[in-house]
């Protein structure tokens, strides 16, 4: 009985990745941005000089690794982000094992964040989230072991994945500054050199397109989706996160990380304007570590000792629920195959179209993208970085075929070019609809059509 909860976390870590591999598919996706980037930088393409890259350079580094791993293979890449979400679960399972010495509590805690809805639905696609929390949780492992160089090591290789974790690296700051400053230097010099190491490539061969693409761009992105809706999603999708998150700010001097690692997030959350709720990623990691101590203070209160155990069984039932009857197809594109050998036959001399998609195609038919521009995102046309009407005009020029997103509801809506990355009139002039592919995907879009510019 005494390793029943290895056993089960074992288990459960089996059921996680049975589940993501039954659902494996090329999704309308970031991920194919990424994938994309990474087989043209193997090809020698140059980050922030010949590839718009809105990101620190780390995560593209990486995927360079895995799309050299998986062979190119689309789906064994997006497959990558359930691995590194495991390690995360691994990490969970030690810091307090070391922390508890307690199995169950080991076992609960690396169980809430594996099956919590935010990992479950966020590693359908590889965004380099997931290795940027296999990195933050590590540091965190290595502070507490009071390793402190390897830990700031580690904390900088987290921000030069994904900035948005920002609020871990606020928090181990506070908890340095408070209550070690003795260990200050070598935390610093671990964060000075993984950063130095990171970004000397990119300081040296495009240092202007590296400020232009990651700090002009994407510290003045206007505002996506509503803040008030992704918060609210998250509480109603993720309750037992969010309790964590008010215990951990109650909690504050007991536990001064967490404590602030709440407060900065949600900080983050109201400062930062274009937020998602896949950003919200930089929490899941460290919130379910206050599940020992919120067990624990119920037990001295009288509370039965079982009622969070239980409560978090129910939540993730209901997740799992919902994740699988609501959210685990989300994105796919089930003619994948036919949409490939459709744009094949048409023998276009380039593609241009949405970047959740068209990378994808680009990547698997051997056609190559409008002016070689990957990412595609509207944002990047609000900014003035594109222009819709001048691409548009060269997607003419050029022969391209088209792939938009539609929305078909019959007697209500039909519009096969919803994107604002067209501009529609040069198209209704130049082009023509060949046909449109279901899909089941957010917000308006239920289609993937195609256009033909090869002359009407």
């Amino acid at each position: 009985m005494k390793k029943l909860p290895v056993y089960l976390f074992i288990a459960s870590i089996l059921i996680f990745l049975l589940l993501k591999a039954t659902n494996l598919g090329i999704r309308l996706s970031d991920t194919n941005i990424y994938f994309y980037t990474a087989d043209a930088m193997l090809h020698g393409k140059i980050l922030y000089r010949d590839i718009f890259f809105t990101n620190f350079p780390l995560f593209p580094y990486v995927s360079m690794l895995y799309v050299t791993l998986t062979g190119g293979n689309l789906p064994l890449f997006y497959f990558t982000a359930p691995l590194e979400a495991v390690l995360v679960s691994c990490f969970i399972f030690f810091i307090v094992k070391d922390g508890t010495k307690n199995l169950w509590f080991s076992f609960l805690s690396a169980f809430a964040y594996l099956f919590s809805f935010m990992v479950l639905s966020t590693t359908d696609h590889q965004t380099g989230v997931f290795l940027t929390s296999l990195f933050a949780i590590s540091s965190y492992y290595l502070f507490k072991r009071k390793r402190m160089f390897p830990s700031g090591v580690l904390l900088a290789l987290t921000l030069l994945t994904k900035a948005y974790f920002l609020p871990v690296f606020i928090a181990l700051l506070a908890v340095v500054l408070l209550r070690q400053r003795r260990s200050i230097m070598n935390f610093f010099l671990g964060i000075i050199s993984g950063a130095g190491v990171v970004l000397l490539p990119s300081l040296f061969l495009a240092p202007q397109g590296l400020f232009k693409d990651v700090f002009l761009y994407s510290l003045t992105r206007s505002q996506g989706l509503s803040k008030p809706e992704i918060g609210w999603f998250f509480v109603t999708h993720d309750l037992i996160l969010f309790i964590f998150l008010l215990y951990s700010i109650l909690m504050i001097r007991k536990n001064l990380f967490l404590g602030a690692l709440s407060l900065s997030g949600i900080v983050f959350f109201l400062l930062y304007k274009d937020v998602y709720y896949l950003y919200l990623n930089f929490l899941p990691p460290f919130l379910v570590l206050a599940l020992p101590d919120l067990i624990t203070d119920l037990k001295e209160r009288g509370v039965q000792q079982m009622i969070v155990p239980t409560l978090i069984a129910l939540l993730v039932g209901v997740s799992v629920v919902i994740y699988v009857s609501s959210y685990r197809s989300l994105g796919n594109v089930p003619e994948i195959g036919t949409i490939v050998s459709r744009i094949e036959s048409l023998h276009p001399a380039v593609l241009y179209g949405t970047n959740d998609i068209t990378p994808a195609l680009s990547y698997m038919t051997g056609i190559p993208l409008l002016n070689g521009i990957i990412d595609t995102n509207a944002n990047i046309f609000r900014k003035g970085y594109l222009n819709a009407t001048r691409m548009t005009k060269d997607a003419a020029l050029q022969h391209a075929v088209l792939i938009t997103h539609g929305a078909y509801y019959p007697g209500v809506l039909n519009n096969m070019l919803i994107d604002e990355i067209f501009n529609k009139q040069l198209v209704a002039k130049a082009c023509r609809l060949i046909k449109a592919y279901p899909v089941r995907a957010e917000g308006l879009t239920n289609r993937i059509a195609l256009y033909d510019c090869r002359g009407k």
